[in-house]
């Protein structure tokens, strides 16, 4: 049996739910504060895991 479509969807592609850069892993995200540390004069920064999204960003607030 074959399926046929009778009319054509147009598929938008999936957009994060954040807008702030994202890392996959706790790792990836180290790694970022490690460089940033690195090549530039910055306040204390950290990575945290998003609620919203299940991905890695990072603040500069402090923890709660």
């Amino acid at each position: 049996m074959t399926c046929k479509y009778t009319k054509s969807k147009k598929i938008e592609p999936l957009k994060p739910s954040c807008k702030k850069p994202t890392y996959n892993s706790l790792e990836e995200a180290q790694e970022m504060v490690r460089y940033v540390y690195a090549t530039r004069v910055t306040r204390q920064i950290r990575p945290y895991k998003c609620p919203i999204c299940g991905l890695w960003h990072l603040t500069s607030s402090k923890s709660k």
